[in-house]
């Protein structure tokens, strides 16, 4: 029961203070917090496993990391509000006084008491969840964005944790494997920041998913290297963890600007939640149909769903460069510049 009480609130912590600090964040300089964010996740798992590695027991395991993360949770009672939190709500007092602090933080004078702020969309609109559920039905394009951004998560994770809880059916040696793995998280990760920089959100992301679908193609002949249980599985399924640790790095970065402030919490917790499901039946995948059919069957079908992920993303506008959306109003207003191109 503890632990699934651990569980719950441990990715309730970490989508809140990711949605958080990009509310926060100036545009400019959001990839590249997102990656450096992202890189912390290639440390953590290696990490996990090496307490794992010279403490074998359950109890002290789960001690260590309750510390750790009671630690990590104190910045949390510390942090500023979202302004646009505020203003989605109406509570124009609650978002002058969040930014009269991040202007104090910046040492800029600005006089908010004398500056009327108002938002110009969807007055008199009341934030709660069933107005959140109604705009899905009044905004169809907001659910099919979210659709796509929610079966994204689903893959991304279904390949990631795929490949954390399967190296030992995929690479001789298990922790070299986490080892490689964390080498190649952190090139994803941070080779994401790059790419976005040059080609934007959206084309990059379907770059990576194509690259994913690739590795897994690759991947399928049996072709051995040697006699130490080296393969070409091996190498491409630690080369496939670059491109899908940028997938993860990427869908991130790309939901947190594609959904609008009245609804950005409500999509990171569907979208999270296929995303769980995902993280579930990648290592059955990995681990069990592998034993039971051919790999070409496995991997034949994860390189389909990658595919499928990237083509879906030509469907969603590009993020880089402009204004977060701020109710479902502007969703759709945004989509009116949109061009289907690669």
């Amino acid at each position: 029961v503890i632990r699934f009480i651990q569980g719950f609130g441990l990715f309730m912590i970490g989508t809140g203070m990711y949605i958080l600090s990009q509310e926060l964040l100036p545009g400019r300089y959001r990839n590249y917090i997102n990656g450096l964010t992202m890189s912390l996740w290639a440390i953590g798992y290696p990490l996990g496993s090496l307490i794992g590695y010279f403490c074998n027991d359950w109890n002290a395991m789960f001690l260590v990391g309750s510390i750790v993360l009671a630690i990590t949770c104190i910045p949390a009672v510390f942090a500023i509000e979202s302004p646009r939190y505020y203003l989605v709500k109406g509570n124009i007092k609650g978002a002058k006084a969040s930014l009269k602090t991040l202007a104090r933080l910046n040492n800029m004078d600005l006089d908010l008491d004398n500056i009327t702020i108002t938002v110009e969309s969807d007055q008199g609109r009341k934030q709660d969840f069933m107005q959140q559920m109604r705009d899905f039905y009044e905004y169809p394009i907001l659910l099919i964005e979210t659709l796509i951004q929610m079966f994204c998560w689903f893959v991304v994770a279904m390949s990631y944790y795929g490949f954390n809880f399967g190296w030992g059916s995929i690479v001789p040696d298990l922790y070299v494997a986490y080892v490689l793995a964390m080498v190649g998280e952190l090139i994803g990760y941070l080779g994401t920041i790059v790419l976005v920089s040059h080609l934007g959100r959206r084309e990059s992301l379907f770059l990576l998913f194509l690259l994913t679908g690739v590795c897994y193609l690759v991947a399928i002949p049996v072709v051995p290297f040697g006699s130490g249980g080296w393969s070409l599985e091996s190498v491409m399924c630690l080369l496939g963890v670059i491109f899908v640790s940028g997938c993860f790095s990427g869908v991130y970065l790309y939901t947190s600007e594609l959904a609008p402030t009245s609804h950005r919490g409500l999509v990171f917790c569907w979208s999270s939640s296929c995303a769980r499901i995902g993280s579930f039946l990648g290592p059955f995948i990995f681990n069990n149909l592998f034993k039971i059919t051919h790999k070409a069957v496995p991997l034949g079908v994860l390189a389909v769903l990658t595919v499928v992920c990237g083509l879906g993303l030509l469907g969603l506008v590009e993020t880089d460069g402009q204004p977060i959306a701020t109710t479902a109003q502007d969703v759709v207003e945004r989509r009116k510049l949109h061009k289907y191109r690669i």
